[in-house]
């Protein structure tokens, strides 16, 4: 009997150690999912199209890969937040040497130090200062329907453009979201509007004389897939219906 009552005892501290250990481990991963701030995205698109309106991917002309990373049809699953100065901040000397050349002929140095931070989604709050629309591209098939809204964003209200970012609007997520009209992006402007961008990170290596004097740097969000503005205490959508 005492054998019997022992085992019982022993059965039930296992049990009481492994229903601890189970709490733990709930407690641990409640944690860390909200420490991580993984934002959802409003717009996903799992399988991104083979083309818009005839439109490959790699573009007409130009770089084919820089053109890729332009014309990306799919938002990202998540968005991490970064401020624009941790934007501006990202690591860039291996891509500073690689100049305007093509993305074929990059080092393998220069390759990693763009992937690591192209392959993620980002989302960032600051203050719309300009926006305007642009010429035709490579990336757009060089068509003079289709083009991108170059959109500069700054850290702080009143601040000099050459000291924010470049987000832009391309065609095809333009198309998905009928809101997004330049009036309105110039109407935010004039307003010097608080909004909240959301979308791929990119290093436009085309502009490289433009650092300092009409932005802050090459690093870019392009494509945004999301764009808010904070609007009547809350953050508002700008989707299928302009503000």
């Amino acid at each position: 009997m005492k054998d019997e009552g022992g085992r019982m005892k022993n059965k039930k501290i296992l049990i009481g150690a492994a229903l601890l250990v189970a709490i733990v481990i709930v407690f641990y991963l409640l944690l860390h999912q909200s420490s991580t701030k993984v934002i959802e995205p409003s717009h996903y698109i799992g399988t991104a199209p083979n083309d818009f309106h005839g439109i490959p991917p790699e573009g007409i002309g130009g770089d084919p890969e820089l053109n890729k990373e332009k014309n990306r049809w799919a938002a990202s699953a998540v968005f991490i937040p970064l401020t624009i100065s941790q934007i501006i901040s990202l690591p860039h000397d291996a891509l500073d040497l690689m100049g305007k050349e093509r993305r074929s002929r990059w080092t393998s140095s220069a390759i990693d130090q763009a992937a690591i931070n192209e392959n993620r989604g980002v989302q960032l709050v600051g203050y719309l200062a300009h926006a305007k629309e642009s010429g035709s591209e490579a990336c757009n098939g060089k068509s003079d329907t289709y083009h991108d809204f170059h959109i500069w964003i700054t850290e702080f209200p009143g601040q000099n453009k050459n000291k924010g970012i470049v987000v832009e609007a391309t065609p095809f997520w333009k198309e998905q979201f009928p809101g997004w009209q330049l009036h309105t992006f110039e109407k935010l402007a004039d307003q010097n509007a608080k909004v909240r961008v959301s979308g791929w990170i990119l290093w436009d290596e085309e502009h490289g004389d433009e650092v300092g004097k009409s932005r802050g740097s090459l690093w870019e969000v392009h494509p945004f897939t999301k764009f808010e503005v904070f609007s009547g205490g809350k953050w508002v959508e700008l989707g299928a219906d302009t503000i």
